[in-house]
C-alpha cells in the first residue's frame, strides 16, 4: 500500500491554521491505520470495506474520549480520499454521528437497515416469536422504554387513532406516540392467535409463567439474541433494548426532525434533555442541516 501517497493527501487536506500539534495527532492515527491495513493484507482502498475501519476501531484499548478522537480524524481521513475518488464512501458515511459523552465509548446506534434485518430476524414460528416480534417492532418504531413496552395495558392502546397513550414508568410522564400498521397487524395477530388466555391487564404475557412480567429485562435478552443471531456487527456498540430508542431518534435527527418533536416522541421533560440524550457532534449536526434551536 502507498501509504505515503494517503499520508500526503491527508496532511494537504488540513485547514489552515490548526496547529502542527494537532495535525501530528491526527497523523499518528492515520499511520497506526494504514500499518493496521497492512497487517491484513489490504494494498488497496479500491477493496476496502467499512466493517474494516470499525474492527480497527473495535481493536483499540482506548479510553471513550480518545476513540471519539480517532473517529473525528478517521472520519476527516475518509472524507479526504473519498474528494480524490480513492474509496467508495466518505467519512459522514462511516461515522455519520460521534458521540463525544464520557459515559459510553461509542454511539449505540444501529442504522434502519440493521434494524430491519434485527426484525426479520426474529422466528415468528417458534412459541414466542409474535410476541417477541412486536415488542422489538414497537421499541425500533415508537421509541418507547422496555418498562413502557413489557408492561403495556390494554386501556393504553387506542386503536382508532393509532396511538399509544400512557404514563411513563420511569419518569411518571405522559407520551402519546403513533404506531404504524405493521404494529397495528402484529398486535393484532399476537391478540387473537398467540396470546396465552390470561385475565391480565397487560398486552404481553410470559407464556412460562402464564402471567405478567415481573421484569422488563426480558425485553433487552429478546434484543441482545437476536442481535446476535442477525450476525449484525457490534462495533462497540451495546445491544439492549435502549439501543433501539437511541437508533430512533438518531434516525429521527439524521431526517431533520425537529428536536422538540422527537422530544415528545421519548416522552423527555424537555428538548434540553433529548440534545444532551443524542450526544451528537457538532459536525455531524451541520451535515443534518438542523437549525439552532433558541
Amino acid at each position: 500500500m502507498n501509504s505515503a501517497k494517503y499520508i500526503e493527501l491527508f496532511k494537504n487536506g488540513q485547514k489552515e491554521g490548526i496547529v502542527d500539534a494537532t495535525v501530528n495527532r491526527k497523523l499518528q492515527i492515520v499511520r497506526k491505520f494504514l500499518r493496521y491495513l497492512d497487517d491484513t493484507q489490504i494494498d488497496d482502498f479500491s477493496s476496502l470495506k467499512k466493517e474494516t475501519v470499525y474492527e480497527f476501531v473495535n481493536s483499540l484499548d482506548y479510553r471513550p474520549q480518545t476513540i471519539s478522537g480517532v473517529q473525528f480524524t478517521l472520519r476527516q481521513f475518509f472524507n479526504i480520499m473519498h474528494g480524490h475518488g480513492l474509496v467508495s464512501f466518505d467519512g459522514y458515511q462511516l461515522f455519520p454521528v460521534i458521540t463525544t459523552d464520557k459515559r459510553d465509548s461509542v454511539l449505540s446506534y444501529y442504522s434502519p437497515e440493521e434494524i430491519k434485518i434485527l426484525i426479520e430476524s426474529i422466528d415468528t414460528t417458534k412459541k414466542c416469536g409474535i410476541r417477541d416480534k412486536c415488542m422489538v417492532l414497537i421499541a425500533a418504531e415508537c421509541g418507547l422504554r422496555s418498562s413502557d413496552i413489557v408492561w403495556l395495558r390494554f386501556d393504553e392502546i387506542n386503536w382508532d387513532k393509532k396511538i399509544i397513550n400512557k404514563i411513563q414508568h420511569k419518569t411518571g410522564i405522559r407520551v402519546i406516540v403513533p404506531f404504524t400498521e405493521q404494529v397495528q397487524f402484529l398486535l393484532l395477530d399476537y391478540l387473537k392467535n398467540h396470546r396465552p388466555d390470561v385475565r391480565s391487564e397487560y398486552v404481553f404475557i410470559n407464556t412460562v409463567a402464564n402471567s405478567a412480567f415481573t421484569s422488563a429485562k426480558i425485553l433487552t435478552q429478546i434484543v441482545y439474541k437476536n442481535l446476535e443471531k442477525a450476525g449484525i456487527e457490534r462495533r462497540c456498540r451495546k445491544r439492549g433494548a435502549h439501543t433501539l430508542r437511541h437508533s430512533l431518534a438518531t434516525t429521527m435527527l439524521a431526517n431533520n426532525t425537529p428536536v422538540p418533536i422527537i422530544t415528545g416522541v421519548l416522552g423527555h421533560s424537555s428538548s434540553r434533555t433529548t440534545q444532551k440524550y443524542l450526544s451528537i457532534d457538532v459536525d455531524g449536526l451541520r451535515q443534518v442541516s438542523l437549525e439552532v434551536l433558541e
